[in-house]
């Protein structure tokens, strides 16, 4: 080796190869993915309740429609006014109200069925609407 050679070796300086992460930027990295789990978690929350929320409304449109058919299937017509009951499906409770109604100058009588969770806070999970027709003298 050169004089020259040696002499450029000696001004550069030693490296002692890669130096790794510094704690502060691990800190910084191990902090976003702290966020970035956090918002997952609260996402797949938040998608269990909507799920579990459809469920409920969608076994809450059979059981009305369950009725409109028995309404349909018993061919009378249902008295003006309104009758409740109770029904268990896939073991779950609802409460249904039954509302019957003439309309004006029709031959139809409107009945509408509402569904509840079986509770006494519970709002409407499904709504449905039948006409059947009068007889000539009804």
């Amino acid at each position: 080796m050169t004089a020259r050679a040696a002499a450029a070796a000696a001004a550069r300086p030693v490296s002692a190869g890669p130096q790794g992460f510094t704690l502060l930027e691990v800190l910084v990295a191990l902090a976003v993915v702290a966020v970035a789990l956090a918002a997952g978690v609260r996402a797949l929350g938040q998608a269990a309740d909507v799920a579990g929320a459809l469920a409920e409304r969608n076994l809450a449109r059979w059981v009305a429609e369950d009725q409109a058919a028995l309404l349909r299937a018993q061919g009378q017509l249902p008295a003006v006014g309104t009758v409740e009951g109770k029904v268990t499906s896939s073991g779950r409770a609802f409460a249904w109200t039954e509302v019957a109604e003439d309309l004006p100058q029709s031959p139809f009588r409107r009945v509408e069925v509402t569904v509840r969770a079986d509770r006494s806070d519970a709002t409407v999970l499904a709504r449905v609407a039948l006409f059947l027709l009068r007889g000539p003298g009804g």
